[in-house]
């Protein structure tokens, strides 16, 4: 349906015009369309009209009686030849529609990789092996259990809206399905897929703590009231250039006197040209002179540990770096981190030091993405959509009494 809108505007010399943008006082209605135009011709009136905003002085506001007449303001972008004007709202409204239907196309390409002959795709993976109901069964015993997993996804598929959260068991993390759709199943995953699907692990085993890979940016949260020396792991995923993900895995031992820190770095590419980024956001940026300095992992964790347990030593030990396994493709970065860390957490030695097979990034997207959508609670609608509906449906009654 929305690939069969009409379209006008196609004509290839349209791209290298002009766009002027003007102020004008209107009813809502006007210079609203019932056609749409290219997605790239979309942008062009879009950051026309955005920087008209900011740029151009407001106009006088209306008065009280062209108000009540139903008059506003808007800018409108006009594209020469100024055969027709375009209002901010319709332009809004096209920035939407393409952004929906660019979903929709995502959703339909998630289906078809779901639909996959999972029983021809091999794979002896331990990642959310329990969640799924997957240990200890053979190759071909997976293989059918996970045709299973993908038939329940894609009715997950099929029944939820955009806005459907899903939400930790714990409920400390919420994700939407329209964040999922596109990125889980077969791209580059963001810092909600791999926030999600780190606090899953939560749930197997006590006394781990995960820091948000977003926590370097906006701040390192407020110290636990939980002691250190009563966590096993800590786990930081670290987003490296926007374009690719390490993790920061800490083992802690409470030996009485002694709380030992062993430190693993990892990175899926193996290449030195990130162990920089990892170094700075273990070890913080240093004060030069009038410039203020920025506070790295290892001096949160020292802040951490010292108020509850002053009368034990903190003992840092040197970092490891972990060399294997190598993701076998350009996108499976947040995969494989999220894979390293439930190998540490498990104690499973063998999928630590593992060729990682295409196949095998299959099945782990498959079991992370059926994790997120059945090992979780569900909510149809938001507290704020819902809080919404209730406002909108509180009007209409008023209007209609």
């Amino acid at each position: 349906m929305l690939d069969k809108y009409p379209i006008q505007f196609e004509d290839a010399y349209l791209r290298g015009r002009s766009i002027e943008c003007n102020w004008e006082a209107m009813q809502p209605s006007d210079y609203m369309h019932s056609f749409v135009i290219p997605v790239d011709l979309t942008r062009s009136p879009q950051a026309a009209i955005t920087t008209a905003r900011k740029a151009q002085c407001s106009p006088q506001a209306l008065v009280d009686n062209v108000k009540a007449q139903g008059f506003v303001l808007d800018v409108v972008a006009t594209i020469d030849p100024k055969l027709w004007k375009l209002s901010g709202r319709f332009v809004g409204a096209l920035t939407g529609f393409h952004g929906i239907k660019s979903k929709w196309h995502m959703w339909v390409e998630d289906r078809k990789w779901l639909e996959h002959d999972w029983r021809r795709v091999e794979s002896n993976v331990s990642l959310f092996a329990v969640q799924t109901n997957t240990t200890g069964m053979s190759v071909d015993a997976a293989c059918q259990r996970h045709r299973i997993l993908a038939n329940e996804v894609i009715r997950k598929f099929a029944s939820s809206r955009l806005r459907t959260e899903f939400i930790t068991q714990s409920g400390g993390r919420t994700i939407t399905f329209e964040n999922m759709v596109g990125g889980q199943c077969r791209g580059w995953l963001n810092d909600s897929h791999v926030d999600f699907c780190l606090r899953t692990l939560l749930s197997m085993e006590s006394g781990i703590h995960v820091i948000s890979s977003l926590m370097w940016d906006i701040g390192w949260p407020s110290t636990p009231k939980v002691a250190l020396g009563d966590i096993k792991f800590v786990l930081h995923p670290v987003n490296l250039d926007e374009s690719h993900w390490g993790i920061i895995i800490i083992r802690l031992q409470n030996a009485g006197a002694v709380l030992r820190a062993q430190v693993y770095m990892y990175e899926p590419l193996i290449n030195e040209c990130y162990h920089d980024g990892m170094r700075t956001v273990w070890e913080g940026i240093p004060k030069v002179k009038n410039e203020g300095g920025k506070e790295g992992l290892q001096g949160y964790m020292k802040r951490w540990h010292a108020a509850p347990m002053p009368d034990v030593k903190l003992l840092f030990q040197k970092v490891k770096w972990l060399f294997t396994p190598q993701q076998p493709d350009s996108a499976s970065c947040g995969v494989l981190i999220v894979a390293q860390a439930h190998n540490y957490i498990t104690g499973n030695l063998e999928q630590q030091d593992y060729t990682v097979s295409k196949n095998d990034v299959k099945v782990m997207r498959l079991r992370m993405l059926w994790v997120i959508t059945h090992h979780s609670k569900e909510r149809a609608i938001s507290k704020s959509d819902a809080v919404t509906t209730s406002a909108i449906l509180q009007k209409l009654k008023k209007e209609l009494d």
